[in-house]
């Protein structure tokens, strides 16, 4: 079977954006703010890979497992010497957030610089490249395509394995619950906040690692897709891990799938190719419709319906259409 190309963007980009509302919600349920420097994270990932690439000559895969770490330490720094000496400070929600803003700032500027210093001393050009010539094919398909969902996949079931099965995964969901009962219990939130961190920071970096594999890539790239993030989480629901997997998959596809569809209209026998420009509105208009029509997401959606009374009815009849079948 021949996967039409747009088809391939689509599930690679959704793929990409699912990883990061995930990272982006799990900030958002153990530290209660919303992190706007976390899509800046890939563009660390996206330069790591790039290094590994272009710089030292190995495959771009090869950076994957680095960008990971890099990203989780860099992460990790940014807690431990801004968030977490704010919230100690006893400043509220609405600085620590705008201090995210000021770290994403920072963080896009230092990338510019490293691009900049890239192009002065190895005379190569990193401020829009692509890294597709450095990749494999596999059955006819370029390797990042298979690769993401692969990496899609296992993060969601190591992510559920790890918050069900684990002391450290249950400990975050119950810092994520009541940050002061944790405490109480005996569970060392700032501990549990330093491997939430490492988490989110590696996993956006790994996105950003398999960005350039198919898009075009830039010092900016990370803080770009912010809107598409939080619109995957949002979409999903901030206070659900599994929401932000399906939120993001929607926002990905839609994001990709509708410009494609918008521009392939025809007025006058022409292609409206200039809708291609408003690709960012997709999630403007995702996140504003969740707000306007249900602002738990899908999850909020979700204990609604199981509250109601159809949900009770619908539950009754399945029970009860079990045990004749038993």
């Amino acid at each position: 079977m021949i996967i039409p190309t747009i088809w391939m963007s689509a599930i690679v980009y959704a793929c990409l954006i699912s990883i990061l509302s995930i990272g982006f919600t799990l900030t958002y349920m153990t530290a209660k703010i919303p992190n706007f420097a976390h899509g800046t994270y890939a563009g660390i990932g996206i330069y790591v890979v790039y290094t590994i690439s272009k710089i030292l000559g190995y495959s771009p895969y090869i950076g994957f497992p680095i960008a990971f770490v890099v990203g989780g330490i860099i992460s990790v720094i940014i807690f431990k010497l801004i968030i977490s000496v704010l919230a100690k400070m006893g400043r509220g929600t609405i600085v620590i957030t705008i201090s995210t803003l000021a770290i994403q700032i920072l963080l896009t500027a230092v990338l510019y610089i490293y691009a900049y210093w890239l192009r002065s001393i190895y005379k190569t050009y990193a401020l829009g490249f692509l890294l597709k010539d450095a990749d494999f094919t596999v059955g006819g398909y370029q390797g990042i395509f298979p690769v993401s969902v692969l990496i899609c996949v296992v993060t969601v079931i190591s992510l559920h394995y790890m918050l069900t099965r684990t002391k450290i995964g249950i400990a975050m969901r119950a810092t994520a619950e009541s940050p002061e009962l944790a405490s109480v219990l005996g569970i060392n939130t700032d501990r549990i906040q330093m491997v939430s961190w490492f988490l989110t920071g590696g996993l956006a970096c790994l996105a950003g690692s398999m960005l350039p594999l198919w898009f075009m890539s830039r010092p900016d790239t990370g803080s770009l897709i912010i809107t598409s993030i939080m619109a995957g989480s949002m979409l999903g629901g901030l206070n659900t891990i599994y929401g932000a997997i399906i939120g993001g998959l929607g926002v990905g596809l839609s994001e990709v799938l509708v410009t494609t569809w918008a521009q392939n209209i025809r007025i006058g026998g022409v292609r409206q190719l200039w809708i291609g420009e408003y690709r960012p509105l997709v999630p403007m208009i995702i996140m504003i419709a969740v707000l306007l029509i249900e602002p738990q997401g899908l999850g909020g959606l979700l204990v609604r319906l199981r509250a109601s009374d159809v949900w009770k009815k619908a539950s009754s009849i399945y029970k009860r259409e079990g045990n004749r079948g038993n």
